[in-house]
Protein backbone atom coordinates (compact mmCIF):
# COMPACT_ATOMS: atom_id res chain seq x y z
CA UNK A 1 0.00 0.00 0.00
CA UNK A 2 1.38 3.30 -0.72
CA UNK A 3 2.04 5.91 2.20
CA UNK A 4 -0.20 9.07 2.68
CA UNK A 5 3.29 11.20 1.86
CA UNK A 6 3.69 9.34 -1.58
CA UNK A 7 -0.04 9.74 -2.53
CA UNK A 8 0.06 13.21 -1.51
CA UNK A 9 2.89 13.97 -3.87
CA UNK A 10 1.52 11.88 -6.57
CA UNK A 11 -1.82 13.47 -6.69
CA UNK A 12 -0.40 17.15 -6.10
CA UNK A 13 0.67 16.29 -10.39
CA UNK A 14 -2.83 17.18 -11.17
CA UNK A 15 -3.43 20.46 -11.77
CA UNK A 16 -7.30 21.71 -9.89
CA UNK A 17 -9.83 24.30 -10.30
CA UNK A 18 -10.49 25.65 -6.88
CA UNK A 19 -13.81 26.37 -5.28
CA UNK A 20 -15.72 26.97 -2.39
CA UNK A 21 -18.71 24.82 -1.41
CA UNK A 22 -21.31 26.59 0.31
CA UNK A 23 -23.98 25.96 2.41
CA UNK A 24 -27.26 27.93 3.25
CA UNK A 25 -27.77 27.16 6.97
CA UNK A 26 -27.51 29.45 9.82
CA UNK A 27 -24.87 30.22 9.89
CA UNK A 28 -23.70 29.94 6.34
CA UNK A 29 -20.49 28.29 5.74
CA UNK A 30 -18.32 27.28 3.04
CA UNK A 31 -15.43 25.46 2.72
CA UNK A 32 -12.77 25.07 -0.06
CA UNK A 33 -12.74 22.22 -2.12
CA UNK A 34 -10.78 20.96 -4.97
CA UNK A 35 -12.85 17.43 -5.51
CA UNK A 36 -15.59 18.44 -7.52
CA UNK A 37 -16.56 16.79 -11.06
CA UNK A 38 -19.33 16.86 -13.43
CA UNK A 39 -21.26 13.60 -13.18
CA UNK A 40 -24.11 13.81 -15.67
CA UNK A 41 -25.86 15.67 -17.82
CA UNK A 42 -29.27 13.67 -17.75
CA UNK A 43 -30.11 14.59 -14.78
CA UNK A 44 -27.72 17.61 -14.54
CA UNK A 45 -25.41 16.20 -11.44
CA UNK A 46 -22.06 17.12 -9.70
CA UNK A 47 -19.98 15.74 -7.12
CA UNK A 48 -18.22 17.14 -4.15
CA UNK A 49 -15.76 15.33 -1.74
CA UNK A 50 -16.11 16.74 2.04
CA UNK A 51 -13.45 14.90 5.06
CA UNK A 52 -15.54 13.47 7.31
CA UNK A 53 -13.74 15.64 9.86
CA UNK A 54 -15.30 18.78 8.93
CA UNK A 55 -18.46 21.12 9.75
CA UNK A 56 -19.20 20.91 6.30
CA UNK A 57 -19.74 17.28 6.44
CA UNK A 58 -21.30 17.52 9.71
CA UNK A 59 -23.84 20.00 8.33
CA UNK A 60 -24.63 18.18 5.35
CA UNK A 61 -24.90 14.70 6.99
CA UNK A 62 -26.73 15.30 9.96
CA UNK A 63 -29.37 17.14 7.67
CA UNK A 64 -28.85 20.13 9.30
CA UNK A 65 -28.72 21.59 5.51
CA UNK A 66 -29.95 20.01 2.32
CA UNK A 67 -28.06 21.49 -0.33
CA UNK A 68 -25.11 23.34 -0.87
CA UNK A 69 -23.91 25.72 -4.06
CA UNK A 70 -20.04 25.19 -5.85
CA UNK A 71 -18.59 28.48 -6.52
CA UNK A 72 -16.17 28.46 -8.82
CA UNK A 73 -13.35 30.78 -8.35
CA UNK A 74 -11.35 33.26 -10.36
CA UNK A 75 -8.00 34.01 -9.86
CA UNK A 76 -8.70 37.09 -8.95
CA UNK A 77 -10.29 35.53 -5.66
CA UNK A 78 -7.31 33.55 -4.00
CA UNK A 79 -7.94 35.34 -0.71
CA UNK A 80 -11.65 33.78 -0.80
CA UNK A 81 -10.20 30.12 -1.74
CA UNK A 82 -7.60 30.83 1.54
CA UNK A 83 -10.05 32.08 3.58
CA UNK A 84 -12.57 29.39 3.38
CA UNK A 85 -9.28 26.76 3.70
CA UNK A 86 -8.69 27.89 7.12
CA UNK A 87 -5.36 29.16 5.49
CA UNK A 88 -6.58 32.85 7.09
CA UNK A 89 -8.84 34.68 9.12
CA UNK A 90 -8.52 38.14 6.90
CA UNK A 91 -12.42 39.58 6.74
CA UNK A 92 -15.37 37.38 5.91
CA UNK A 93 -16.37 36.68 2.30
CA UNK A 94 -19.89 35.20 3.52
CA UNK A 95 -20.51 38.91 4.64
CA UNK A 96 -20.43 39.90 0.66
CA UNK A 97 -22.51 36.75 -0.50
CA UNK A 98 -25.46 37.14 -2.62
CA UNK A 99 -27.89 33.99 -2.63
CA UNK A 100 -28.30 31.51 -4.79
CA UNK A 101 -32.09 30.99 -6.36
CA UNK A 102 -32.38 27.45 -5.36
CA UNK A 103 -31.05 26.54 -2.08
CA UNK A 104 -30.22 30.61 -0.66
CA UNK A 105 -26.62 29.03 -0.58
CA UNK A 106 -23.82 32.12 -0.62
CA UNK A 107 -22.86 32.75 -4.16
CA UNK A 108 -19.91 35.14 -4.76
CA UNK A 109 -20.57 37.76 -7.60
CA UNK A 110 -16.62 38.02 -8.59
CA UNK A 111 -17.06 33.75 -9.21
CA UNK A 112 -16.62 32.55 -12.68
CA UNK A 113 -19.71 30.62 -12.24
CA UNK A 114 -21.81 28.90 -9.75
CA UNK A 115 -23.67 25.79 -9.48
CA UNK A 116 -26.64 25.44 -6.84
CA UNK A 117 -27.26 21.73 -5.95
CA UNK A 118 -30.03 19.89 -3.57
CA UNK A 119 -28.30 16.64 -2.38
CA UNK A 120 -29.32 14.08 -4.52
CA UNK A 121 -27.11 11.23 -2.74
CA UNK A 122 -24.36 10.46 -0.64
CA UNK A 123 -22.05 7.52 0.18
CA UNK A 124 -19.29 7.02 2.10
CA UNK A 125 -15.39 6.79 0.76
CA UNK A 126 -12.72 6.07 3.01
CA UNK A 127 -12.40 9.30 5.38
CA UNK A 128 -14.14 11.47 2.81
CA UNK A 129 -18.03 11.63 2.20
CA UNK A 130 -19.13 11.97 -2.01
CA UNK A 131 -22.23 14.01 -2.10
CA UNK A 132 -23.85 13.99 -5.06
CA UNK A 133 -25.68 17.46 -6.18
CA UNK A 134 -28.80 17.64 -8.30
CA UNK A 135 -27.77 20.84 -10.48
CA UNK A 136 -31.22 23.39 -9.48
CA UNK A 137 -29.93 26.10 -11.17
CA UNK A 138 -26.52 27.76 -12.57
CA UNK A 139 -24.59 30.69 -13.79
CA UNK A 140 -21.93 32.25 -15.57
CA UNK A 141 -20.73 35.45 -13.89
CA UNK A 142 -17.71 36.32 -14.74
CA UNK A 143 -17.00 33.61 -17.89
CA UNK A 144 -13.85 36.04 -19.49
CA UNK A 145 -12.08 35.65 -16.44
CA UNK A 146 -9.42 33.07 -15.41
CA UNK A 147 -9.61 30.36 -13.31
CA UNK A 148 -7.62 29.80 -10.30
CA UNK A 149 -6.19 26.66 -9.78
CA UNK A 150 -4.45 24.66 -7.40
CA UNK A 151 -0.66 22.63 -8.66
CA UNK A 152 2.22 21.55 -6.63
CA UNK A 153 0.94 23.11 -3.72
CA UNK A 154 0.42 26.66 -5.24
CA UNK A 155 -1.88 28.89 -6.52
CA UNK A 156 -2.07 29.64 -9.98
CA UNK A 157 -4.05 29.93 -13.14
CA UNK A 158 -4.43 29.28 -16.25
CA UNK A 159 -4.73 31.93 -19.21
CA UNK A 160 -7.30 31.42 -21.75
CA UNK A 161 -6.26 30.87 -24.95
CA UNK A 162 -5.38 32.93 -27.85
CA UNK A 163 -7.24 34.33 -30.08
CA UNK A 164 -6.32 32.67 -33.34
CA UNK A 165 -8.00 35.01 -35.49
Amino acid sequence: MVDAEQFRAVLGQFATGVTVVTLPGDPPHGITVSAFASLSMDPPLVLISLDHDTDAHRRLADGDDDGFAVNILARDQREVGEFFAGMTDDGDPLAEATDAPATGAPVFDDDLAFVDCSVYDSFEAGDHTVYVGKVEAAELLNPEADPLTYHRGEWGTIPAPADNA
